[in-house]
């Protein structure tokens, strides 16, 4: 009996330890400097393209180095329509781009705008594509930049 209640009172121990360290880690950054903003996964900043290693690639590259995930692709839907029950459409799902608002494009168009300019690459997962850009979003996520 009393190994157990000697057990008992280690778990409670050390599981009462575990507790008062799991509160805030501790900081990494040098003394006098501010921690490091946390990086929102899909959101890429002006500071991130204006990176000395960013200054000659397009906002296609950057993005392939900076989140690749941006460039997933769902796969591609079938759309039941009256008539072509079943037709599926080689569009749908796949990731569009939209420069400044100005209507859907396709990702190629990245290749040939270079980060020098832009203010803030921004992917809308496919359920807010459609709500913002309605059918011409494609059932996939619309990488939106916004340049200045």
């Amino acid at each position: 009996m009393r190994l157990k209640t000697g057990l008992m009172f280690l778990w409670a121990a050390t599981a009462a330890s575990a507790c008062a360290s799991g509160g805030a880690s501790p900081s990494t950054a040098e003394p006098g400097r501010p921690p490091a903003a946390r990086r929102d996964r899909s959101v890429i900043t002006m500071e991130e393209l204006a990176d000395p290693s960013m200054s000659a690639l397009s906002v296609y590259e950057a993005i392939r180095v900076l989140r690749p995930n941006f460039l997933s692709n769902r796969g591609t839907q079938t759309i039941a329509f009256e008539g072509n029950a079943g037709e599926v459409d080689a569009e749908s799902g796949r990731v569009h781009a939209t420069i400044d608002g100005l209507g859907i494009v396709s990702v190629d168009d990245l290749k040939r705008l270079h980060v020098n300019g832009v203010l803030e690459i921004r992917l809308l997962d496919p359920a807010a594509a459609m709500l913002r850009f309605g059918a011409t979003a494609k059932q996939g996520a619309v990488i939106l930049v916004k340049t200045m």
